[in-house]
């Protein structure tokens, strides 16, 4: 079992604008646990990999080639694989990402 609020609090005493702890993995999907503090991540895309993002708390948008979406707290989004997207926030998050392979 997993505390995704003990992981979260765990990261919130590192100072770094942008902090990760891998949980696990789930029917071979790679789920994080991330913390970002007025962050902008880099424009990437995953050519093979579906993403979805879980917003835990705050809120955090995201970029994509479509447009930009603003989470907030129990909101959540899958970006399909071969989309151009980035996370950015301007104050403290916390989201999970889900990252698998593509049926």
């Amino acid at each position: 079992m997993v505390n995704l609020s003990e992981i979260a609090q765990r990261l919130s005493h590192d100072s770094s604008a942008w902090v990760s702890e891998s949980v696990d993995r789930f029917n071979g999907n790679q789920v994080d646990v991330h913390l970002f503090q007025c962050i902008v991540a880099n424009w990437h895309l995953h050519t093979e990999t579906d993403e979805m993002f879980v917003v835990l708390s705050g809120s955090v948008t995201i970029d994509t080639e479509n447009g930009s979406f603003k989470l907030n707290e129990n909101d959540c989004m899958v970006v399909k694989a071969g989309t151009k997207h980035r996370a950015r926030t301007d104050e403290t998050a916390t989201l999970m990402t889900l990252i698998g392979e593509t049926m």
